[in-house]
């Protein structure tokens, strides 16, 4: 039932890719590093709407988190979300500096018979 087409809200997701080095105007490295993320991704998923006694079932009672995301194992294999991924769910995705200024972060991910259930924080 969650998974039907109307229940389901647009959202974007960033892979982490790899850290890497600032390099100065002396074609140095500065010992500064960022985090490469890919190129945004859109799909729809369902969203709880707050923390829940449901959800917190899922994934234990001592973890915090904000929201819940509901996808099937094949939206979520096709999006290639690990626990390093970051999400624009309440505000479109804007990029400074090759760094993604997203709202809310991956916290845990639960996998059941037929869908995951990603446990998200807001940053």
């Amino acid at each position: 039932m969650r998974n039907l087409i109307k229940n389901k809200s647009k959202m974007y997701v960033c892979n982490f890719v790899k850290e890497c080095q600032y390099i100065g105007e002396d074609s140095y490295y500065t010992g500064e590093t960022y985090n490469l993320y890919d190129a945004p991704k859109m799909f729809f998923s369902h969203i709880s709407g707050a923390k829940g006694s449901s959800q917190s079932e899922i994934f234990g009672t001592d973890i915090r988190y904000d929201k819940t995301l509901v996808l099937t194992k094949l939206e979520f294999k096709k999006l290639g979300i690990t626990e390093n991924s970051v999400f624009f769910i309440e505000k479109k995705p804007k990029f400074e500096d090759k760094t993604p200024l997203y709202d809310y972060r991956v916290e845990r991910i639960a996998e059941t018979l037929n869908e995951v259930v990603i446990a998200v924080t807001k940053v």
